[in-house]
């Protein structure tokens, strides 16, 4: 093969032209699922938050976009499953095996600064997105560890902070330029622990309650 015909990598993080609803029913899910997930909450990230609410700002204009409050923020890494299908056992024995692991880890530090326009939602992607790469596959083996087997696929993971949510069809070309227009700043971040959620879409909206944390300390495996 040829350099000229070497197809050139798509870029995860790259702005789409058209956005579309965020809110269809996934397969297996419906108004009072409830689902098991490995998320990075955003407990006590100030500039983050500062940055988050800085673009929600410059984009109240637009009906179509849900901003997310800021309690519901997050990096979403990996899914567990739904609750109906996972017993107690099971939970416990993934988060003691994803906790083994993830204490070898050093905390993530990044910064994030430009949105991106993706299909169905506004996001914030991080300055080193390979650094989440690692992370995730870690909590994949740990659940593997205990369960012989992971759930979701390993591919097609795209590290992110959303911002806001597609409720509709809309052209983008006017958001992405009140995006321009915000001149965000720099946000610094630290991340130092993941948590297993039990979370809900059931108002349009994922919210959940912690179940479970695993640090993420080099110290705590000498």
């Amino acid at each position: 093969m040829t350099t000229e015909d070497a197809t050139p990598p798509v870029d995860p993080y790259a702005d789409h032209d058209e956005m579309a609803n965020h809110w269809w029913w996934r397969p297996g899910w419906k108004v009072g699922t409830r689902f098991f997930a490995w998320h990075i909450t955003l407990d006590g990230q100030d500039e983050l938050h500062q940055l988050i609410d800085q673009y929600q700002e410059a984009l109240r204009p637009f009906p179509t976009l849900d901003p997310i409050p800021k309690e519901w923020r997050h990096i979403t890494l990996q899914g567990l499953g739904h609750v109906k299908d996972v017993s107690d056992q099971q939970r416990h024995d993934a988060v003691q095996a994803v906790a083994e692991r993830l204490a070898k880890l050093d905390p993530i530090e990044s910064t994030f600064q430009r949105a991106v326009i993706f299909r169905e939602a506004i996001a914030l992607p991080p300055s080193n997105p390979d650094a989440y790469t690692p992370l995730r596959n870690e909590i994949r083996a740990g659940i593997t560890d205990a369960w012989g087997w992971c759930p979701e696929s390993a591919t097609g993971f795209r590290a992110h902070v959303s911002v806001a949510y597609s409720n509709g069809r809309a052209k983008a070309a006017a958001m992405q330029q009140a995006l321009i227009n915000a001149g965000p700043v720099e946000a610094a971040t630290r991340f130092a622990e993941v948590s297993l959620i039990r979370m809900n879409r059931d108002q349009h909206m994922y919210q959940w309650t912690t179940m479970d944390e695993a640090p993420l300390w080099t110290a705590s495996s000498d």
